[in-house]
């Protein structure tokens, strides 16, 4: 293949084509990399073959749907946050780099790479996070390493940051932690963010009737991690001010509550996951551990504000007071004033879903989050075209 301009060839932690490798995220990447002429091809770190370099196999899509189904991992599958490292001199991806037009790019996606430094080719790595990061949130699998393990691997993964052309991550506080904790200058890492997955396009209206029903959502698989515990104490709380709050939990890890006010589903349909986005009044998934939440721009996309701690990611997506509440007192009594500051003026509360919707659509929708990704690689691209930052650089 011939190429004028650079490209980027992204090496995925998953199935590159997939629509649920790393939530979604991956995907919609590739696509839109594709709409601007600038993905040369995209890889699975896993992958032994370049026969879905530049596409799907319907085949091999439906072998690994079978797999999925029958609870059985892709071949050469690792769990936890080890770092997995991928050489670029290797039989299969260092014929690729040669390749490449000279200046361009390769995304690490969750890899690091064992550089072969007579290439002509730049190299951005995806990061959500720090090591320390995530070993003191225990996400991730981190917490199962040992000590000596994660030293070894915070050494190797902050290397290959400094090794690194550009670093790309989720949300902004990497830029901060990654600063601090490795002195990488700020200006290296670009926040992308995450448009929602579940979109709704149609107009949201202003209805009133539905931020005075003071319906609270929660929506996240891992129980533990995003916080579900804390949130039904944050809810007791908040029902000894508020006696007609209720709150909805949907959550395939979560125990039965059997609490007063709540209603618990443990899946969810996408058409009925839109129901609960479209008539919910509040938002809130206090996350332990979290580098994103493509939930929380879902909820957004519906109308539906955030009352959450203003930590991890909560800063990009919300923007505080207008569309949504955050609290600085990240505990259970931080949550529930949060969540009665938001509940207790329905007029507001109606305000911020409106002020939601739009920020999702100047600011977080994906098309921004193209621009984002490549504002940090290929600006060229953008043809002087500005991107719109999250929070400002």
């Amino acid at each position: 293949m011939a190429h004028s301009a650079p490209t980027l060839l992204y090496i995925a932690p998953g199935d590159p084509w997939d629509r649920w490798t790393n939530s979604g995220t991956t995907i919609k990447l590739i696509e839109g990399l594709q709409q601007h002429g600038r993905l040369y091809g995209a890889l699975s770190r896993f992958d032994t073959d370049l026969k879905e370099l530049h596409g799907r196999s319907a085949l091999r899509h439906l072998g690994r749907r079978l797999r999925r189904k029958l609870g059985m991992k892709p071949p050469g599958h690792v769990d936890g946050g080890a770092p997995m490292t991928i050489d670029e001199r290797g039989e299969l991806l260092g014929p690729v780099l040669r390749k490449l037009p000279e200046g361009s790019w390769v995304m690490y996606h969750y890899a690091i790479p064992v550089i072969d430094r007579s290439l002509p080719i730049r190299r951005v790595l995806f990061q959500d996070m720090t090591v320390d990061d995530a070993v003191r949130a225990g996400g991730f699998g981190w917490g199962s390493l040992s000590t000596q393990e994660i030293d070894a691997h915070r050494s190797l993964i902050r290397q290959a940051n400094h090794d690194a052309d550009a670093i790309v991550s989720f949300a902004g506080f990497v830029a901060d932690t990654m600063h601090e904790q490795y002195g990488i200058p700020k200006e290296k890492v670009f926040a992308l963010g995450g448009g929602p997955m579940r979109r709704w396009d149609q107009p949201v209206p202003a209805e009133i009737e539905r931020y005075r029903r003071r319906q609270i959502l929660f929506c996240g698989r891992a129980w533990e991690r995003k916080g579900g515990p804390v949130l039904i104490e944050a809810f007791r709380k908040v029902r000894r001010e508020l006696p007609d709050a209720k709150l909805t939990v949907v959550s395939a890890g979560a125990p039965p509550l059997n609490e007063p006010g709540v209603e618990q589903f443990g899946h969810a349909s996408d058409e009925k996951l839109h129901e609960l986005y479209r008539t919910s009044s509040l938002f809130c998934m206090p996350s332990i551990c979290e580098s994103w939440g493509l939930v929380y721009v879902e909820a957004a996309a519906h109308g539906c504000p955030t009352a959450n701690w203003s930590n991890w990611a909560l800063p990009d997506i919300v923007d505080r007071g207008v569309t949504g509440v955050l609290s600085d007192r990240h505990d259970a009594d931080g949550l529930a004033e949060a969540i009665v500051e938001a509940l207790r003026d329905p007029q507001h509360l109606m305000e911020m879903g409106q002020n939601a919707v739009k920020r999702v659509r100047d600011v977080l929708d994906w098309p921004h989050c193209v621009d984002r990704l490549l504002a940090a690689t290929m600006p060229d691209a953008l043809e002087g075209r500005q991107p719109v930052w999250m929070r400002p650089r």
